[in-house]
């Protein structure tokens, strides 16, 4: 098989990732969060806060106790915000997928299947 039927499979790959239900689910949940004022401007405000906090580290000055209480708090605020759950809960089935599609391309790149066939559908080429 040549680089150009390789990049074609990769792509059709990537095509099948596009529609399925996990990224159709992310897709949807990050739509639906746009429109709940609440929960975007609540990120919108960590995401700030974060980025001023990082710089400050980046630029060797010291963040206050009540700099990290505060990311700690949004945090926590971020966590319990149902909306934001959601979408969180529709991130990490996606990052499954993701991880089930790189250890099946690892298991077939080097034709191991030490942790038994099952892993791999029993499709591996040992």
């Amino acid at each position: 098989m040549n680089s150009e039927e390789i990049i074609k499979i990769a792509f059709e790959l990537g095509n099948a990732i596009a529609q399925s239900a996990e990224m159709i689910n992310l897709k949807n949940q990050q739509t639906g969060l746009m429109g709940k004022k609440e929960a975007y401007e609540l990120i919108m405000r960590y995401q700030e806060a974060k980025t001023q906090v990082d710089h400050k580290m980046m630029d060797g000055i010291i963040v206050t106790p009540q700099e990290e209480n505060h990311l700690d708090i949004m945090e926590q605020q971020i966590s319990s915000h149902p909306d934001i759950q959601n979408l969180l809960a529709a991130q990490e089935q996606l990052e499954k997928l993701m991880q089930a599609v790189y250890f099946t391309m690892n298991q077939a790149i080097s034709g191991d299947c030490s942790s038994g066939c099952d892993s791999c559908g029993g499709n591996c080429q040992m």
